[in-house]
């Protein structure tokens, strides 16, 4: 009686026509928003690959890397960007506190493994970079270009172009401008004794933007 009740109760639904082991399939089809979901999908697919990877009014990955990194510099320098690279640029970073501890952080990263991390020298690597004495420079500009260029037929590695940009060279030149006179216990000296560096700059105005 159950099952006629239960028959009775399906007769307006239509049916598949099949049936297995005795039991009857409905003709349930599946839902018209499945098949717009899944077309839409597929037709999606289509439309991200042409525009973002084949039209050209979309960055590429390796542009929209390089743009972030630009605004990240833009955040991250801001008014030392503004100084033109050369000594001023050096002591104003050697008279700013903050930026002379980001110099300790690019030194410690690209230049410990041959002077240690306080500047000390490590023994046929690196000299001493707390004395008075120096083999390939007299100045501060000839730091920035023993920085960025190298030395010694590569024995001081270039450190410009992909490893450190323009700020980054002027952030290391300042702090190891700053070590001299420390004279912490190390490599012996080795080179000349050069004359004393300028002053920082501590009392420069703020920089502001063209325009």
């Amino acid at each position: 009686m159950a099952d006629h009740q239960h028959d009775d109760q399906h007769d307006d639904v239509e049916m598949s026509g099949h049936m297995y082991d005795g039991i009857r399939e409905y003709d349930n089809p599946i839902p018209g928003w499945w098949h717009a979901l899944f077309y839409g999908g597929v037709l999606f697919s289509f439309l991200y690959v042409a525009v973002v990877h084949l039209s050209p009014l979309w960055p590429t990955r390796e542009q929209a890397y390089l743009a972030a990194e630009e605004r990240a510099l833009e955040i991250q320098f801001a008014e030392l960007r503004l100084i033109d690279m050369g000594e001023e640029k050096v002591l104003r970073i050697m008279g700013e506190p903050k930026w002379l501890d980001m110099g300790a952080s690019v030194f410690t990263a690209n230049c410990a493994l041959c002077h240690k991390a306080d500047g000390s020298g490590m023994s046929g690597l690196g000299p001493n970079m707390t004395d008075d004495f120096y083999k390939n420079i007299t100045d501060i500009d000839g730091m920035l270009d023993v920085i960025t260029n190298g030395a010694n037929n590569g024995a001081m590695p270039p450190k410009g172009g992909a490893q450190l940009n323009d700020n980054e060279i002027a952030l290391v030149a300042a702090y190891v401008a700053s070590l001299r006179g420390k004279n912490l216990p190390g490599e012996p000296p080795d080179g000349e004794q050069i004359p004393p560096f300028p002053e920082p700059i501590t009392d420069a105005a703020p920089l502001q933007p063209e325009g």
